[in-house]
């Protein structure tokens, strides 16, 4: 199939800092000096943001691609490129056809005219011809469902309702290019899904998608292809299961490397460290469900300890734990301790899904009350497994119940 969007080594610089203004008087009198000054010294890099570095994609007509990757990776960057708001500081960009798009909530609409000015205006502005406007523009009022308000300035709607406004011009008057950021996130779960529905008719239609969303069942979903950025780099480009499991890992590691990274333990026991560690005793960090796995925790303290009771509990970073073993429960705290002791949990099993998980730990006094060292994240482990074939079942192994038991189904009719 032909491309019908092509960034060849597309690269975006910002400069940072308020821009300079020189007066005429100031530019004649350093013209000479600079002038003297050029060829003398190397030019010094800009300073500022590369926003992209060297993207490379190829996107056929008619496909539905989504670019994912975490907060300032240069996703929003390359869609304000591939819609010619902003041109790239090097590189190539093919947009072929028209091009719709919608990178902010008000995108496409400007605030002093009414919602049935923008509609024309915008229309005017992408080559419509008034004929085509006019018969679209009932479809368009009745999918934003601002009828009552229509004679209204933009200026005085409610950001959902520029939202509802936008996202209707822009997809109703048939772009070649349906260009779609993370705007749709304002909108309520009824409007977001008759926009999902909306772009799933264009793309069937053979609109050309590019999307753009941290709300991954709908990437999952709507896209069969995705590529992800990091770093203004597009490091994964496939199907869009593998390049979301990339990510996923991407962000788990990140959390990893940052467990147990937080404030000084307060109290008079400090933690040392974590590790986990498998039935043979060698330390690992990935466990499946059924694998036996111990969890070995150090500490330290300023004198030794008379029945510390140690509690420790596992999250998948949603707030709660999924489980807790306690001292405080079983009564099987130590005698005493010295100034350095480790603490080991043996778990006969985890039977939870296949994601990250986070360790944390509590360490309270004989008498079960007073606390000598506070509720802290000290490290983390993985549960890895098959995932499932379902449409969903990529965010299900990260957002949905942890727990994983055996079950069937039985449908009859």
């Amino acid at each position: 199939m032909s491309s019908a969007v092509r960034l060849e080594n597309v690269s975006k610089h910002y400069r940072m800092g308020a821009a300079r203004r020189d007066s005429l008087a100031g530019l004649i009198s350093r013209g000479p000096r600079r002038l003297l000054a050029r060829g003398q010294r190397r030019p010094s890099p800009p300073a500022g943001k590369l926003a992209l570095d060297g993207v490379s994609l190829d996107v056929s007509q008619g496909e539905s691609y989504a670019l994912i990757g975490s907060n300032g990776a240069g996703k929003s960057t390359a869609l304000r490129i591939i819609s010619r708001i902003s041109p790239p500081s090097r590189g190539r960009v093919r947009v072929r056809g028209r091009v719709g798009a919608l990178i902010e909530v008000s995108s496409g609409v400007h605030p002093e005219l009414t919602g049935r000015e923008n509609i024309w205006l915008y229309g005017s502005i992408i080559g419509m011809p008034r004929a085509e406007i006019r018969s679209r523009f009932d479809d368009i009022v009745e999918f934003s469902g601002l009828a009552a308000s229509l004679d209204g300035q933009v200026k005085y709607y409610s950001s959902g309702m520029q939202l509802r406004l936008g996202f209707a011009i822009a997809s109703h008057l048939e772009p070649d290019v349906f260009v779609v950021d993370e705007a749709l996130a304002v909108g309520d779960s009824a409007f977001q899904s008759r926009c999902v529905h909306r772009m799933t008719s264009l793309a069937a239609e053979g609109t050309t998608l590019l999307f753009v969303s941290h709300h991954l069942p709908t990437v999952e979903a709507l896209c069969p292809r995705a590529g992800l950025l990091a770093g203004g780099r597009l490091v994964a480009d496939g199907p869009t299961r593998t390049v979301l499991s990339d990510y996923l890992r991407m962000v788990e590691e990140d959390q990893h490397h940052r467990a147990g990274d937080g404030e000084e333990d307060s109290g008079p026991v400090r933690v040392l460290g974590m590790s986990c560690h498998g039935p043979d005793g060698e330390e690992c960090n990935r466990f499946s469900k059924d694998q036996p796995v111990e969890l070995r925790i150090r500490f330290e303290s300023e004198t030794g300890l008379e029945r510390p009771h140690v509690t420790v509990g596992v999250s998948d970073g949603r707030p709660g734990v999924l489980l807790q073993c306690s001292m405080l429960d079983d009564g099987l705290a130590p005698a005493k301790v010295g100034r350095q002791w480790e603490c080991r949990l043996k778990l006969p099993s985890l039977p939870l899904r296949p994601r990250l998980y986070w360790v944390w730990c509590q360490v309270w006094g004989a008498d079960g009350a007073s606390s000598l060292c506070e509720w802290t994240q000290v490290g983390s482990f993985r549960i890895v497994g098959e995932l499932g074939s379902g449409p969903r079942a990529i965010f299900n192994s990260v957002n949905a119940g942890a727990l994983a038991l055996p079950y069937s189904w039985d449908v009859r009719s």
